[in-house]
């Protein structure tokens, strides 16, 4: 892990050296290979006992440098027997390391002399090798949880190999409870945000608490806060101490953070309830989403979160947040010197498309004040009525499934609206905006672009791969590939010029022409692996 990968030595001598380091300046008194928890043999087992004095396994004292094993020195296997589902327990144990190292090095030095007993030291050498191995791991685990700094560079890989870790030993009781009580962390995380429990720990930096004090400071029955609180340091939420004290971890402060303060009421209140419902929606005769059947209602999601103003709140506040997370599209798009042109004080500059709050609209003049041109904000009369952004910004009402009402503007830009829609709808609202585009138009879509091959999953892909599904739980769509955005555009009439990826959660701006148009100078389509 991280730097640790140890290297083949080239020679006996060095080999010899290396084992001598890794066991005699540990100064291990005992190697134990790992094993499962008593009596997961159920006791059905044969125990076979060897001695270094008594045993033909026994090393002649005249080839060992140091002194000899004495007579306690001995290792044990032990052989569960054939019916007890195939599993075998091995444990090795070697009371005087160093006096095991010397007589390696005298088998590394004079193989020869072992060839009659060449089997047994093969078979057990690798199980020391496997002992050696487990124990190394374990430790650079453990330093990995103390310094987490030193393998930041591998942190992706860490985080995919430790989670994939942490499920091959299951067994069936474990894998039920992994999944069965998977909701768990999202509802005891907002009854401790509900009830102040992190806010409590953190009051004092790196100071424990024991579970009559916070309950004195949230209000919280003590026996029930003690499992709540048994609970969260299990899930790593925060940290126990020992003695029933508990303190803050680094998980701690991030569920403190925005995104959760504002996420996990938004998961727990909305979008759990319409994940609970996808099973069902899958298989509806009438194409109603997790959504529809949740909250018992035709309306889409959106439609429907304008008539309850809490939720549309607090969503709101969560996207924002989420936004300020992931790069700016700005970074990989000079937007005033490649779009805007010959564009005077007249021009329209900037249309952003269904904007909600107007953020890109701000956004934009924030990164380029000295802009010139108009910028425009277009969504349903509503949602404008309850936005609030710079006299600067032109505020115009608009179905963007009808004929876009600005003219020959230099952008039209798309944030997160068609990846909301169906396919035939998406074509509709693209189709609108060609006959006002003039030739120096472009159209902007800002939107997740998966790639067309299969990629290694990461942990930010992870996290695209469960937006999918909650997509398709609330809207009955799901993200996007290269080729269905290209094959979409192709059908309303754009031809694409350059798709620039700007996070690793896949976010793109796509950038495309009308056809028949001239176009900027074409570039080849992005190498997929950077999307």
């Amino acid at each position: 892990m991280g730097n640790n990968f140890s290297t083949q030595p080239d020679t006996n001598r060095e080999r010899s050296s290396s084992l001598l380091s890794r066991v005699s300046l540990k100064k291990w008194s005992k190697l134990h290979a790992p094993s499962d928890t008593p009596g997961a043999s159920g006791g059905n087992s044969v125990r076979k006992r060897y001695s270094s004095q008594y045993s033909k396994f026994s090393f002649n004292k005249k080839h060992v440098r140091n002194n000899s094993l004495s007579d306690r020195s001995s290792f044990e296997i032990s052989c569960p027997l054939e019916n007890n589902n195939d599993t075998m327990n091995e444990s090795i144990e070697f009371q005087e390391s160093i006096n095991l190292v010397g007589q390696l090095e005298a088998l590394l030095e004079n193989p020869n002399r072992f060839s009659s007993h060449h089997r047994a030291i093969a078979l057990l050498t690798h199980q020391v090798s496997t002992v050696l191995d487990g124990s190394s791991l374990i430790n650079q685990l453990r330093e990995l949880i103390q310094e987490p700094q030193k393998f930041s560079r591998y942190d992706k890989e860490i985080t995919m190999l430790t989670r994939r870790a942490s499920t091959i030993f299951e067994n069936q009781i474990q894998t039920y409870h992994r999944i069965a009580y998977s909701s768990l962390p999202l509802v005891i995380g907002r009854i401790a945000q509900d009830c102040g429990i992190f806010e409590a720990l953190v009051a004092s930096k790196d100071e424990a608490f024991d579970v009559a004090s916070l309950a004195e400071m949230t209000g919280l029955q003590q026996s029930i806060l003690e499992v709540f609180l048994e609970y969260m340091a299990a899930q790593h939420m925060i940290d126990d101490v020992g003695d029933f004290l508990y303190r803050a971890n680094n998980v701690t402060f991030n569920l403190l953070k925005p995104i959760a303060i504002y996420g996990l009421p938004v998961f727990n209140d909305l979008f759990l309830p319409i994940i609970n419902h996808l099973g069902v929606s899958v298989n509806d005769r009438h194409g109603r989403s997790a959504h529809n059947l949740a909250f018992n209602t035709s309306l889409d999601l959106t439609s429907w979160l304008e008539k309850n103003p809490k939720f549309e709140r607090e969503l709101d506040k969560l996207n924002r947040h989420q936004w300020d997370l992931v790069p700016s599209w700005h970074s990989v798009v000079d937007f005033q010197e490649e779009f805007t042109g010959d564009s005077d004080d007249r021009s329209f500059v900037f249309v952003d498309v269904g904007g909600g709050m107007g953020d890109q609209c701000i956004v934009l003049l924030d990164r380029f004040p000295g802009l010139r041109g108009q910028v425009v904000l277009q969504d349903k009369p509503e949602i404008l009525h309850k936005s609030h952004v710079p006299d600067r910004i032109l505020k115009v009402p608009c179905n963007f499934f009808r004929d876009q009402p600005i003219q020959g503007a230099y952008v039209y830009y798309f944030r997160r609206v068609l990846s909301k829609n169906i396919d035939e709808a998406v074509i509709q609202i693209l189709k609108a905006q060609v006959p006002a585009m003039g030739k120096e138009s472009f159209l902007l879509i800002d939107d997740k672009v998966l790639p067309d091959m299969k990629l290694t999953v990461t942990t930010s892909m992870l996290n695209l791969l469960e937006l999918n599904i909650l997509m398709l739980a609330c809207f009955n769509v799901f993200e996007r590939r290269q080729s269905q955005w290209l094959r979409l555009l192709d059908e309303a009439g754009y031809e694409v010029a350059q798709i620039h990826p700007y996070s690793d959660l896949h976010d793109c701006i796509i950038v495309a022409k009308v056809k028949f148009r001239p176009v900027m100078q074409r570039l080849d389509m992005v190498d997929q692996r950077d999307i």
